[in-house]
């Protein structure tokens, strides 16, 4: 069996990831990579759970000083977050 044209590695790859499902396991986890790089390592350090789904990101905080203090900045995390994935991934971030 012999292809006609060459492929790149990473569409190999993309191709893949798509075909098996994993495409959505692999930017979950991206999303919460930017959501630690975002907010730094001592507010990622409050950040108990994290979920992701339909472009809402829900993050529970163990501390309710440091959740305030998210909450006045979530519309900048979200440009912050999308601008670290390169792409509008996150619509909204939700806190608990």
């Amino acid at each position: 069996m012999r292809r006609q044209k060459a492929m790149l590695l990473g569409e190999i790859f993309g191709d893949f990831l798509k075909a098996e499902g994993l495409e959505t396991g692999i930017k979950r986890m991206e999303v919460f990579d930017a959501w630690d790089k975002a907010v730094g390592s001592r507010m990622a350090e409050y950040t108990t759970e994290k979920f992701f789904k339909e472009g809402k990101l829900y993050c529970k905080i163990s501390s309710s000083a440091a959740r305030t203090q998210l909450f006045m900045i979530r519309i900048q995390l979200v440009e912050k977050i999308n601008q670290i994935l390169n792409s509008e991934v996150v619509k909204e971030i939700i806190f608990k």
